[in-house]
């Protein structure tokens, strides 16, 4: 267990402060209440402007007319004394948190065993170094008494320590250390017709009935693992037109702009293309969107999903069982879009993440997590 020094001093964040910051985010009408999304379309001409350094916690969402600044840097604080938290475990409890560093929108598996003396349901936490809970996620059994949550660390996250709580409802089982490193996501503009600018702005009850089903469905923790991943691409083609995390200046038809920050990969490939599953799965949604067009969601294990937007046809039903690289439908450029291309994106218990960091490692290596919870943490 790594110590803190006592002389680093405390940060005190007051309501005031929380307030403030909350009031200068505004969700787009995608989401429902104050949830962000970023359904977004293909850049056929992308003007990368600048580069963001994240390091605050922040919506990067501004009200219409108020340019996106893509410079600004926020202090990254110092870490809350961790001897108030990182108290000692119960007898036979053991710990992992794989990889003990991540940066903003890669996955983290956590796995406990052991009792916790509480009947109430596990859930992890993700804390930055200032207290602020920036996701969560519910644990899940993997084998035996081996439970295993999946976080994904949000694109706005302060960079630096930071800690993963393992909660049994309001008691604290143990506070984990965890680092988030820095990361750089470009920014890009995008010129939308009076058609997409509609799209995005004109208000909907569908819309919203279409927002409120899907994060539904982000939010749901399952108890099968169909695919412990890695994942594969849906498409053979590796031309990208938009990037993960890419912070978003929208154009509209009158001149005035809006901003959001992307939550998945836009493949540029042509309309007719074969789509297929990133990895075995069920197939929890398959139907068209106002805004994301012909769209197709699998569920991959507890809490994580993959989707694929704008597509032209669709060749699954809810409560298919498939597996990878089975073949889901064909691309297109239905809903918001400027032109052919598919969305691809992965949610983790309602978090975007970085599709990229899917396909380099086993999100649920069982091999790694027996072996990280044999040695003390």
């Amino acid at each position: 267990m790594r110590k803190v020094s006592q002389a680093l001093k405390k940060v005190t964040v007051t309501f005031l402060a929380v307030f403030f910051l909350a009031g200068c985010s505004k969700a787009p009408e995608e989401a429902p209440a104050t949830i962000e999304t970023a359904d977004a379309p293909v850049i056929e001409e992308q003007i990368i402007e600048e580069t963001l350094i994240v390091e605050a916690s922040l919506e990067v969402s501004v009200s219409t007319g108020v340019e996106i600044s893509a410079s600004a840097i926020v202090d990254a604080g110092e870490e809350p004394d961790p001897e108030d938290h990182y108290n000692a475990p119960l007898t036979g409890q053991r710990f992992a948190v794989i990889p003990e560093s991540a940066r903003p929108g890669e996955p983290v598996t956590v796995a406990f065993s052991g009792e916790t003396g509480s009947t109430a349901r596990l859930q992890a936490v993700l804390l930055d170094s200032r207290g602020r809970r920036l996701s969560t996620a519910r644990f899940f059994t993997l084998e035996g008494e081996i439970r295993a949550a999946i976080l994904a660390v949000p694109s706005t996250a302060l960079i630096g320590n930071a800690a993963i709580r393992i909660e049994a409802g309001s008691e604290i089982v143990r506070d984990l250390p965890f680092t988030i490193e820095r990361r750089e996501f470009p920014s890009e503009t995008i010129a939308l017709n009076q058609e997409n600018t509609d799209l995005r702005t004109v208000e909907d009850p569908q819309k919203t009935a279409e927002a409120e089903e899907i994060w539904a469905i982000y939010l749901r923790t399952g108890t099968v693992v169909y695919s412990g991943g890695p994942f594969i691409p849906p498409v053979t083609s590796t031309r990208r037109t938009s990037d993960y995390g890419s912070r978003r200046v929208y154009r509209y038809a009158d001149n005035t702009t809006d901003t959001s920050i992307h939550a998945g990969v836009d493949i540029g490939v042509p309309t007719g293309t074969e789509v297929t599953a990133s990895a075995a799965g069920r197939v929890a949604l398959a139907k068209y969107r106002i805004v994301t067009g012909n769209t197709v969601v699998l569920e991959h294990m507890p809490g994580v999903y993959s989707l694929y937007y704008h597509m032209d046809s669709i060749a699954v039903n809810p409560g298919n069982i498939v597996e990878a690289g089975a073949f889901l439908g064909e691309s297109g450029s239905t809903g918001l879009a400027t032109g052919p291309h598919l969305h691809w994106e992965i949610r983790v218990a309602g978090e975007n993440a970085d599709p990229d960091a899917f396909l380099s490692r086993p999100i649920l290596d069982k091999n790694d997590i027996f072996d990280k919870l044999s040695k003390p943490f």
